[in-house]
């Protein structure tokens, strides 16, 4: 079984945060390409560390997801370094396969003459990405912004003198700027990373990073997500399902909510019932889930997530299809999504009880909505689900509080960095 194919994990990624911001992907592919470059020149680096460490690069400004109005890139690169830095290192170190290396984008703003104060394996690398996220920015800066002395300037005090000697050697070798001024370094970007060695788990984690981002419009949605994932595996043990459906199923319902990555965030957190406008643009986010999918997961999964909204009746988006064009483990996702939905608590609405939740389950049953078979194991079991998903809550929403927790702490020591003369704090630090 295999939900989604090594190489396919960069294009799902890519896919799905360019849709959010082009302008942030497109950075982060050019800085990455720019890391990679600087490594491999130096011949020393094993290819499964080359891949992570590029994926870093790529990845290093995903903390800049979460504000969606920012300016430019130019303007939040330079102005406010430290909100985006903090929150994408805590990101990747909890919800990414790549948490032992994410303190490498928690330094890439910090000057190199404060490099003293730093405790990491990952320094050297960390002087890399710093260097070509500087470059990156100052080529895709106005004319009138650009310094033409900066690089001679600040070698020693904002990038290391290292750093821009591997990048002019690299650039001598492999013409760097001439590969992303074509266009080139895409696909040799993407060769690389579709040779990324990745286990199953490691997988699941990639997907499970992605539907997390989620967090950077709409924590609700997150929530809402795990539950429906955690409410469709249940059931499906309850039916006595074979492995691979169940498996399915929760890739399915995993990723069913994806789309959602581009529905604007005042749709996603409105405070109150949505109109008939802003409820066509919300069902959107079915079509953009499968612009993301589609050719990058399997057809059952993908199918189990996009027909989530789907009836039995055909009153369903954002195909209309009826009962017999839909399977079991549709059906499961589908009365999942809806106990998750009810269940969950929103600004305009408190969660319904559990005998609420079934009454309206059972009468859009008897409405010939949905299957009355998954809505009768639903019913029966209606207090398990939610007591085990409960149980299940705690694990991620400990996560959020402890990111919250931990980047007021380390926010407020690299503030302190800016304010203090250099070489007054001499205690090295690491997280």
């Amino acid at each position: 079984m295999g939900v989604i194919k090594n190489q396919d994990i960069y294009l799902v990624m890519h896919r799905s945060l360019s849709m959010v911001d082009k302008e942030i992907t497109e950075h982060g592919k050019e800085v990455g390409y720019i890391l990679y470059k600087m490594l491999v020149s130096q011949n020393k680096y094993f290819l499964q560390e080359l891949i992570d460490y590029t994926t870093i690069g790529v990845l290093h400004d995903i903390g800049l997801y979460k504000s969606p109005d920012q300016e430019t890139i130019h303007r939040e690169e330079t102005k406010n370094v430290w909100k985006h830095s903090i929150y994408g290192f805590l990101f990747l170190k909890y919800f990414s396969p790549l948490g032992n290396k994410a303190e490498i984008v928690l330094y890439h703003h910090l000057d190199y003459s404060k490099y003293q104060l730093i405790n990491s394996a990952h320094i050297e690398v960390a002087e890399y990405l710093a260097f070509a996220d500087k470059l990156d920015t100052f080529m895709r800066s106005s004319n009138e912004d650009r310094d033409a002395e900066f690089f001679a300037k600040q070698s020693g005090v904002r990038f290391s003198e290292r750093a821009k000697q591997v990048f002019l050697n690299a650039e001598k070798k492999y013409q760097i700027f001439e590969n992303i001024r074509t266009g080139a370094y895409e696909e040799e970007l993407a060769a690389l990373l579709r040779k990324k060695l990745t286990s199953e788990e490691q997988k699941r984690n990639f997907l499970e990073m992605l539907i997390y981002t989620i967090d950077f419009r709409s924590e609700h949605t997150v929530v809402h997500s795990l539950a429906t994932t955690t409410f469709a595996v249940e059931i499906a043990k309850l039916m006595h399902l074979p492995a691979a459906d169940i498996y399915n199923i929760y890739y399915g319902a995993l990723l069913h909510d994806i789309g959602k990555l581009v529905t604007p965030v005042e749709i996603l957190e409105s405070p109150r019932r949505l109109n008939e406008d802003e409820m066509r643009i919300m069902q959107e986010h079915v079509v953009n889930s499968e612009k993301i999918l589609r050719g990058t997961i399997d057809d059952t999964v993908l199918e189990i997530a996009i027909r989530h909204h789907e009836k039995l009746d055909g009153s369903g988006y954002h195909r209309g299809l009826k009962g017999e064009d839909l399977t079991i483990p549709q059906r499961i996702v589908a009365v999942a999504d809806i106990i998750s939905a009810l269940y969950g608590k929103r600004s305009y609405k408190d969660s319904f009880d559990i005998e609420r939740i079934k009454e309206i389950l059972m009468a859009d049953s008897d409405a010939g909505k949905l299957c009355p078979e998954v809505v009768g194991y639903a019913v029966r079991n209606m207090k398990w689900l939610v007591r085990n998903f409960e149980k299940k809550k705690e694990k991620t929403i400990g996560n959020y509080i402890l990111i919250k927790e931990q980047y007021e702490e380390i926010y407020n020591k690299f503030k302190q960095f800016e304010l203090e003369e250099e070489g007054q704090n001499e205690v090295p630090i690491k997280y």
